[in-house]
């Protein structure tokens, strides 16, 4: 006879305060869900929101993982997938009521993901927690009878079949469910006096990719009789590596898995398991949400399971196809085919119009405009974007909790999207009632994490309805590959600006070199060309001098005194160079040599308060020529400076004979 350990199933009532609103708004539900690609999750989501969407506005936060795609195929490094377990912190930005946590599908993204603290991060509202039993303040529960379920299928292995050389594959480790099944192997392995050793379990991630592990299992177990698995999709990987073993599933070794997923009727040969009603599960979390709503005493609950004997256990007699399925499972069949061919058509459509609209964009505020002109054309009748105020780089390491200051960087509501300059929006902080921006409409959304590689950026979140989830995720990791192409392009321009400044730039004076002045000047006399322009050479008189008697270091400090004095009279807009050891050089727009004699009185001036209050013992004195020509007979630097240059050594025959203080 089977039974729960003792205490296992313990389970207490609670009551929360009823739900109420001044606006006469819906109550707003967060349902937070991880590894969305896999059935139980993708289900979940589906059912959720056909039962509730009429009576709250539902609010995905959907997380789901990737790099099990790319196994064998690519370096353990390009694992990201630990970014989604910060997804569901920007939760405390949507002024939620209530908070749905399917934890076994969380905890995917994190060995030994603590509840309490992947709460702490959360908005403090009433919780339903799925898939894990912990006991968290204002929170109820609802969990598959995992327990029962597994102990009946390791049951029928060892009575029905006489097995007794069983090994496990295990789910994460921490993950509730996984612990709760491998715990009904133990129990009853030991029941019937078979010891189990470390050798007999490994642990995966409830995806098909754990080949290696399902080899290792084999490799530590010569003999083994028969393979338990804590869901069906990882009994996929035990089919694939048994036929390359040359091991026939069902004669050679008995398989079983978990979950009775739609696939589990249709492999070769169809998949003893465990059937979690998914039906059941969803009604049973709706009705906890309800209760939770109204303010009704309600309790914590474990949903019944079912075994379901197919042949991969040896049962021949076994019904694989119960004959009242059929029609239903060829509609299904049609179903997803039309499904398949209407996902294929919009993911050309949405990674083509990602292409364009990357051409397109320069910077993020022209980006998220086109994306929302985009959205509209996708059929999206709503949709927003929460941008981090800078790119946060996240590592496997970091804790958990809310993401730092975000601001909205696009609303799109039907054919009509704002996109808001960068930093220049609402900013978003962590608090309760104060309600969501007032330009995000109402309604249910999914929302997406944004992201490439290590950088984290924000959150996608879009009114579509279940079915257009996965092509969204698409859109929302090639969102999130633009805004890493749109980063590293501005990291590139501000280095490309600092290069060029640096080679345009005296790393003395700070003003510009010769290279800089050829460069600029021409566009600085096309911008005055219906003025007088002015050429204007100067230098530090007896510099060498300086140099002989006082060091380089004074005659540096000489120079940049000089180009000071220089950049004050002719003004900021003047473009003004270092062009040698003691020159400089300068281009200016006049309406009249007044003007000019005014700048060199205004240079002289300068020079006579410097060595007033410098305490340097010599003079810092400029002499200047300069040339005017007419904006419009500009050809070229070389031959306008040439004239100023001639007036240059005309004034430095005027210039003081010595500049050295004499002594007091």
């Amino acid at each position: 006879m089977l039974s729960y350990p003792e205490g296992f199933s313990d389970i207490k009532g609670i009551r929360f305060t009823p739900f109420t609103s001044d606006t006469n708004r819906k109550p707003r539900v967060g349902i937070m869900v991880g590894n969305y690609h896999t059935d139980h999750p993708s289900q979940l989501v589906n059912r959720l929101w056909e039962l509730l969407r009429d009576e709250t506005e539902l609010r995905f936060y959907l997380g789901t993982e990737g790099s099990s795609f790319l196994t064998g195929m690519v370096s353990n490094d390009s694992n990201y997938d630990y970014q989604y377990s910060h997804l569901y912190g920007y939760s405390v930005f949507d002024d939620l009521d209530i908070l749905v946590l399917s934890m076994g599908t969380l905890s995917i993204y994190q060995d030994a993901i603590s509840v309490k603290e992947f709460a702490k991060g959360l908005p403090d509202i009433p919780i339903v927690l799925l898939e894990n039993d912990a006991e968290l303040p204002h929170s109820i529960w609802v969990i598959t009878d995992n327990y029962m379920g597994m102990s009946e299928c390791v049951e029928h292995l060892i009575t029905v079949h006489g097995l007794s050389k069983i090994v496990f594959i295990a789910g994460p480790v921490g993950n509730c469910d996984s612990d709760e099944r491998l715990q009904a192997y133990y129990d009853v392995m030991e029941k019937h006096g078979y010891p189990v050793t470390d050798k007999m379990v490994v642990h995966g991630d409830y995806s098909e990719y754990v080949d290696d592990k399902i080899n290792l299992l084999f490799d530590n177990n010569p003999g083994v009789e028969a393979i338990v698995s804590a869901n069906d999709e990882m009994a996929v990987a035990i089919y694939r590596v048994c036929k390359e073993r040359g091991l026939k599933v069902g004669e050679d070794i008995a398989v079983t898995g978990f979950d009775d997923t739609e696939m589990s009727r249709y492999m070769d040969p169809p998949l003893t398991t465990v059937k979690q009603d998914y039906g059941l599960f969803s009604d049973a979390t709706a009705e906890k949400i309800r209760a939770v709503i109204r303010g009704e005493e309600t309790t914590s609950y474990r949903v019944p399971t079912t075994f379901i004997c197919r042949s991969s256990c040896k049962c021949k007699a076994a019904s694989d196809s119960p004959a009242g399925e059929k029609l239903e499972e060829r509609s299904a069949l049609i179903h997803n085919m039309w499904e398949s061919v209407d996902y294929r058509r919009q993911s050309w459509i949405g990674i083509l119009l990602m292409r364009e609209l990357l051409l397109e964009s320069t910077d993020l505020q022209t980006f998220f405009q086109k994306l929302g002109e985009c959205l509209v054309h996708l059929d999206v009748d709503r949709s927003y974007i929460y941008m981090l105020e800078d790119p946060a780089i996240v590592s496997p390491e970091d804790e958990l909790g809310e993401p730092g200051d975000s601001y909205l960087a696009m609303v799109q509501d039907g054919k009509h999207c704002k996109a808001y300059p960068y930093r220049k929006s609402t900013m978003l902080r962590r608090s309760k009632g104060s309600g969501i921006p007032a330009a995000i409409p109402e309604g249910g959304y999914m929302s997406f994490l944004l992201y490439y590689g290590e950088y984290q950026y924000g959150t996608f979140n879009v009114g579509i309805e279940p079915e257009r989830i996965k092509f969204f995720y698409m859109i929302s990791l090639e969102i999130g590959s633009a805004l890493r192409y749109l980063q590293m392009y501005a990291e590139q321009q501000r280095y490309q600006a600092e290069l060029q400044m640096i080679s345009r730039t005296d790393n003395l004076t700070r003003l510009y070199n010769r290279f800089g002045l050829i460069d600029i000047v021409p566009e600085y006399v096309r911008k005055h060309r219906r003025n007088k322009i002015v050429a204007v050479m100067a230098d530090v008189d007896h510099l060498k001098q300086i140099n002989d008697t006082f060091g380089h270091n004074e005659g540096d400090v000489a120079i940049i005194a000089a180009g000071e004095i220089l950049r004050s009279a002719m003004g900021h807009s003047a473009p003004l160079g270092r062009t040698g050891g003691d020159e400089y050089m300068c281009i200016f727009a006049t309406d009249s040599v007044e003007n000019m004699e005014h700048k060199i009185a205004k240079i002289k001036d300068g020079c006579r308060k410097y060595n007033e209050r410098s305490g340097k013992p010599y003079y810092v004195d400029i002499s200047v020529g300069y040339h005017m020509i007419d904006g419009r007979e500009f050809t070229d630097i070389s031959s306008i400076m040439g004239e100023a240059d001639k007036m240059l050594y005309e004034q430095k025959k005027l210039r003081r004979e010595n500049v050295i203080r004499q002594q007091q």
